[in-house]
């Protein structure tokens, strides 16, 4: 993927077409790649870029004061992350790290927001974003909060869901289980008695919706 290529995809999630846009945002953005393992940034780093997710997926994560990771999202194709430093002082407190080989826009927040300042409809737009990101959140906080692991993992597949019911499952069974707080053995055992609950079912890596 080129670099007009990815500024297309990324306005296009925002429902923007304006070659304005294109060229402010080609002058403050670039492409980046990151093998599966790599750091792309850790808690309490400085730095001003947010981060759209072209190819792969991202695991955004937090260490307790023992050393164990929790993850807090799983950022993959056509997700934004990171944009939280448009509003903290340029440090990220959370860390982030392939779990796949990826290739990101990363957007220099400084300027971006100069942009939102100049431009209404760019701001509109961007503030409509923030709200999903805002209900996604929402919605994934109201998910752990919930004893039932069975609920938890149906919660992640309804999310997942793009209107269709399947659900295509990328991802490692580790990350999976981390982000929904359960062991990968855990996950295993809900898929199998879902799927014989006729709850869904299983082809591959492809999960089908059926209740």
């Amino acid at each position: 993927m080129n670099k007009q290529e990815a500024l297309e995809s990324f306005l296009a999630v925002l429902d923007i077409k304006d070659d304005r846009f294109l060229k402010d945002l080609n002058a403050i953005s670039m492409l980046i790649s990151k093998r599966k393992g790599e750091i792309l940034f850790l808690e309490g780093d400085s730095g001003s870029d947010l981060y759209f997710v072209l190819k792969g997926a991202i695991k955004i994560f937090k260490t307790n004061s023992e050393g164990k990771e929790i993850t807090i999202n799983i950022a993959q194709e056509g997700e934004l992350f990171a944009e939280i430093v448009l509003f903290l002082k340029n440090t990220y407190p959370v860390s982030a790290m392939a779990i796949e080989n990826s290739l990101l826009l990363a957007i220099d927040s400084k300027r971006m927001f100069d942009k939102i300042k100049e431009n209404p409809e760019f701001a509109m737009k961007f503030l409509g974003l923030f709200a999903k990101r805002l209900n996604y959140l929402t919605e994934k906080v109201k998910e752990l909060s919930i004893d039932d692991a069975k609920e938890r993992l149906l919660g992640y597949l309804n999310r997942r869901d793009k209107g269709d019911g399947v659900v295509e499952i990328k991802l490692p069974k580790k990350e999976i289980s981390s982000s929904i707080g359960v062991s990968p053995e855990t996950f295993s055992r809900i898929l199998k008695k879902l799927s014989e609950e006729g709850v869904i079912s299983i082809e591959g890596k492809v999960i089908k919706l059926l209740k």
